[in-house]
């Protein structure tokens, strides 16, 4: 038993050795990086009513870590992970893909990717953007981005979307400013409905789709579900065109922590798909359309963007008193459509170009501002015999409410070194959603602090 057990290890040892000595070979100039934040924030007034009850927490956020090189000295591949706050230490996989040039004009892009739709899109690690938080139209899971009630507006568009598919690139190389710098279009799964009732893949345990909920069904907006399969068989299309002059002329990611660079970028995106599963007499559509300007002048920097996005979902209805009968049936539970929009304004400037400590120290200010448009839904007096709580539906004569936020900041970003960045912010939401029970509220402030270590 003992010679077996001697066998065993040699051979294990000899095929670990061998496969590292052949992957060494094969990838090659192989970059290990990684970000992780440690955040502070307090949430004020102290009586928020439904928004939030944490008024003093510290939480890590937007961590990731990852892999890239090329395989046989040619072909680009990228390997990542999230941890996301509320996995509680979970790993996901977050982007694996493989890149395919031609004559440095083509690229082809396969397997999970950063869909490329706007500016802060792109921003998803906390290294790479200067405040604590994001703008509305980008707001993130991990961090109060957005206070979110009922009737509230949605961002249209959670912030680093990534999926399954392919991309195909185009960079033409012109030196006139009217030739795009990027031409980009993409084939991907597509968002993906919440509570998440997606097919377990090719599982003969699993033979039947859970029906619609009573609750009916509605769209992800925050991508909490990143799966690794499709959620029904449509395709979600969509596209991106980028005009850029001076040193954002480069068609790569422009990060807002980099300096001594001048130029101009306006970026035009959009994408549609359908996100329900049964796709039953009409499907559940989403359209989601963007445009992004970018002006740098070395540690002065100006950015503008606008999203607009269109959604189908289904919700019970409710009659005049607020109640909902659980007995109708959920197969023909009434659709409509909403809209968010919005767009924010940020300008960020030098206060402090030689600190005795440091790099920099930047400024930052914003204004944010998101819309939406759509029908009253309000939360049944009688409870869910499932899980005994209230749902979501629609009012019995239900009219299109027009709700908005703003949301104003102010931020310090402190460059100690290459790897280690402070944050300092203090947001301001001015709310006008309609009284949730009775109770109302119009504004919610938050002082944060985050500290961004990468590598």
């Amino acid at each position: 038993m003992k010679k077996i057990i001697g066998v065993l290890v040699l051979t294990a040892v000899l095929i670990f050795k061998i496969s590292a000595v052949w992957a060494k070979g094969l990838v090659r100039d192989l970059n290990v990086n990684g970000v992780m934040s440690l955040n502070w924030r307090m949430i004020g007034p102290e009586k928020q009513g439904f928004e939030n009850t944490v008024q003093h927490e510290i939480y890590l956020a937007d961590m990731y870590f990852g892999f890239d090189g090329k395989i046989s000295g040619k072909f680009p591949f990228l390997l990542e992970f999230q941890i996301p706050t509320a996995s509680q230490g979970r790993i996901n996989l977050y982007r694996f893909s493989t890149e395919l040039l031609y004559e440095e004009k083509y690229k082809l892009e396969l397997g999970k990717f950063l869909i490329p739709f706007g500016h802060y899109n792109e921003l998803y690690r906390p290294d790479q953007f200067l405040t604590v938080t994001r703008p509305l139209l980008y707001a993130s899971p991990d961090s109060l981005d957005i206070v979110s009630r009922l009737n509230s507006p949605h961002p249209p568009m959670s912030a680093g979307y990534s999926d399954i598919g392919l991309k195909v690139g185009y960079y033409p190389q012109s030196g006139h400013f009217w030739i795009p710098t990027e031409i980009i279009a993409y084939l991907v799964n597509g968002l993906g409905e919440t509570p998440n009732r997606i097919r377990i893949f090719q599982n003969s345990n699993n033979l039947l789709v859970p029906g619609v909920a009573i609750g009916g069904t509605d769209i992800d907006f925050g991508h909490l579900n990143n799966n690794l399969a499709d959620n029904n068989n449509n395709k979600a299309p969509g596209g991106r065109i980028v005009f850029a002059l001076g040193d954002l002329k480069i068609p790569t990611i422009f990060e807002e922590k980099k300096i001594e660079l001048n130029g101009i970028r306006l970026g035009l995106s959009g994408m549609h798909g359908r996100y329900d599963l049964e796709e039953a007499i009409a499907g559940q559509d989403y359209q989601i359309f963007g445009t992004d300007l970018i002006f740098q002048y070395k540690n002065y920097s100006f950015s503008v963007e606008y999203v607009y996005s269109k959604n189908d979902f289904r919700k019970a209805q409710a009659d005049s008193i607020k109640i909902v009968d659980f007995a109708q049936r959920t197969d023909y539970l009434p659709s409509k459509t909403e809209i968010n929009k919005g767009y924010y304004l940020q300008a960020a400037f030098p206060i402090w170009k030689n600190p005795p400590v440091g790099k920099k120290v930047l400024g930052i200010l914003a204004f944010n501002k998101l819309e939406r448009i759509g029908p009253e839904l309000v939360f049944s007096k009688n409870k869910n015999p499932a899980d005994q709580l209230p749902i979501t539906a629609f009012a019995s004569s239900p009219q299109d409410l027009k709700t908005f936020m703003n949301k104003y900041t102010a931020g310090l970003n402190w460059q100690i070194a290459d790897n280690f960045i402070m944050k300092a912010e203090y947001s301001y939401w001015k709310i006008k959603v309609p009284p949730v029970f009775g109770s109302t509220q119009s504004s919610i402030y938050q002082p944060a602090f985050s500290w961004v270590f990468s590598f």
